[in-house]
């Protein structure tokens, strides 16, 4: 991860950063540092320098990330497995600062001059310091806040009354656990296409309708606001899917299908009660589709996973991979089945200024690869002109229900 020792206008960075590396809030931290409060005259381009080169091996990481908040508040943002080091570093930057007001740490948390926050528990609280952090910056731009929250805590264009709590959270868990389930189960194919041959089904995706389940429960509820409580509800929604298959309460739920999971549902007693359930035969045609920014969140939770998941025969999917992330992705090092390419209309504009495009796709494996969201007849057009077989989206299940296949 890149050093940062510019002054960042507007909260967000920050919070564009979290969404991007830091989905598994249970795995990461935040500190503030409120250099001015222990000394007004300490901050200078030198000694933000020196902050710099102190935390360095902290940042070279690429789990941990710095910010200079526009008050010249410093804001660290850290795996919990980096809690030392970060910490060791800030005493030796604590001690530059102010030697004599330095030793007693409780002392500074109680001054404010240095605040912890854990993200699994206290991400509420840690937006609403980050917000009030950057309150001068958002009194010049009016715009800021509402940016802010665009980037990080809303993922859809809808207007919502409310957004997710903790309280909302505890009882659509609980409606969930015991209400019917199988209503929001949702299908799509993934099929073989090639030229204008007819679509070959070759699994299907079972998911989680989560516009049909937000309407039914909380209508005027954004359940994607808060991706920390977004995340704590699909493992709920993991634990009901592996349920229902495991019942074998749909005829059609007896292989050949693929299921979004979270890597820690993986590691859970669920997923172990789900697998006593399940025969080998049928392991070897469940695909476990896992999402991008999940398995980069925490990578050693998920090779253990992976392994384990493999080594019962199931197969992995890695889903959620944009065109331009193509490139920084290894499949065989993952050691995975199947990648998911989102579909773009900017695919087409980066497949010409790269290059090397085709080399990724190489690398890949073309046969492996699956191009999702596909909405039109030009995307496969695409697709199979770069040697993709593999297509899922509306348009691929409406040519699929026109050509009349059954399940």
């Amino acid at each position: 991860m890149e050093n940062s020792t510019k002054n960042i206008k507007f909260e967000t960075v920050v919070f564009e950063y979290l969404n991007k590396y830091c989905r598994n809030r249970a795995n990461f931290e935040a500190v503030y540092v409120n250099i001015n409060k222990i000394n007004k005259t300490w901050i200078s381009a030198q000694n933000k320098k020196f902050v710099n080169e102190v935390l360095g091996n902290v940042l070279k990481t690429a789990r941990a990330k710095m910010f200079w908040l526009p008050d010249d508040e410093l804001l660290i943002i850290n795996d919990k497995s980096l809690h030392d080091e970060t910490n060791s570093s800030l005493v030796k930057i604590l001690f530059a600062v102010d030697a004599q007001k330095f030793g007693d740490t409780a002392a500074l948390r109680a001054n404010g001059m240095l605040t912890h926050f854990d993200l699994a528990k206290e991400e509420v609280d840690f937006s609403k310091k980050l917000l009030a952090s950057c309150q001068a910056e958002v009194k010049k731009h009016p715009d800021v806040r509402e940016l802010a929250k665009a980037s990080f805590f809303n993922t859809s264009n809808r207007s919502f009354k409310k957004e997710l709590t903790t309280d909302l959270l505890a009882k659509v868990q609980k409606i969930i656990s015991v209400a019917d389930f199988s209503s929001f189960i949702r299908r799509q194919a993934i099929c073989a296409i090639i030229g204008k041959s007819a679509p070959q089904r070759v699994f299907e995706e079972v998911f989680v309708s989560i516009p049909d389940l937000r309407d039914a429960l909380l209508p005027d509820v954004d359940v994607t606001a808060n991706p920390w409580l977004f995340l704590a509800l699909t493992e709920t929604l993991d634990k009901r899917v592996l349920e229902i298959i495991s019942r074998h309460d749909d005829g059609a739920l007896i292989g050949n299908f693929s299921i979004n999971i979270n890597v820690s549902t993986i590691l859970s007693d669920d997923f172990l009660r789900f697998d006593d359930t399940i025969n080998g035969l049928m392991r070897q045609s469940i695909i476990l589709e896992l999402q991008l920014a999940d398995i980069f969140s925490d990578i050693r939770s998920f090779i253990l996973a992976k392994t384990f998941a493999k080594s019962r025969g199931y197969k992995i999917c890695i889903d959620g991979i944009m065109v331009d992330k193509l490139k920084y992705i290894n499949r065989s090092n993952l050691d995975c089945d199947l990648m998911k390419i989102v579909w773009h209309p900017s695919f087409v504009d980066i497949i010409k200024e790269d290059v090397h495009f085709m080399d990724y796709m190489n690398k890949a494996d073309r046969a492996k690869i699956i191009l999702c969201r596909i909405d039109d007849a030009n995307a496969i057009e695409i697709g199979n002109s770069l040697g993709i077989n593999l297509y899922q989206g509306r348009y691929v299940q409406r040519l699929l229900n026109a050509s009349g296949q059954k399940r």
